[in-house]
């Protein structure tokens, strides 16, 4: 792979979806490597916005917000730093393959989404995990308490990021 020198026509191009520490400390090692990086966050000077090339604030939830600015900018690399992505624009650019999203679509949404990483890990790479259940309502979750999971337990969102929305009961 050749890298071109940022900030020209032949600059390779890295933009983070997610620019907090970790999107900061990403900036810096890449751009050590003279790679140019647009920074991108829900919010104006995040961490990675303050050492980025270029930075933009965008809800990256809107899968049409998401896909103007990588037309805009046009990187050779996505580099999502966090799950609160809209992954319906990131599967359409890896098709398009203008770009190589890394780490995947698939994989995004499966971090997002724990209803689909319980089933991959449980179900399907037979790895042993704690009792589980999916509830969608509070009915289903005394069923599910009183079928086996018993008390104290943690109640999730089936889609988050971050710790965001769990409950001990």
């Amino acid at each position: 792979m050749n890298i071109g020198t940022p900030l020209t026509n032949s600059a390779t191009k890295a933009l983070l979806l997610g620019s907090g520490e970790l999107g900061k400390e990403l900036a810096i090692a890449l751009q050590r490597y003279g790679v140019e990086v647009i920074a991108v966050d829900r919010y104006a000077n995040a961490p990675a916005h303050q050492v980025a090339h270029r930075s933009h604030a965008i809800d990256m939830t809107d899968a049409e917000a998401v896909k103007a600015l990588i037309a805009l900018e046009q990187p050779d690399f996505i580099i999502p730093e966090l799950e609160a992505i809209a992954t319906g624009a990131l599967f359409d650019i890896e098709e398009q393959g203008n770009c190589t999203v890394v780490p995947n679509a698939t994989a995004i949404q499966l971090t997002m989404n724990r209803e689909g990483i319980r089933v991959l890990a449980a179900r399907q790479l037979k790895i042993p995990t704690s009792a589980y259940a999916f509830a969608e309502s509070f009915a289903e979750l005394e069923a599910a308490v009183a079928g086996g999971i018993g008390y104290p337990c943690f109640v999730k969102p089936t889609m988050s990021s971050s710790g965001k929305g769990q409950s001990l009961v």
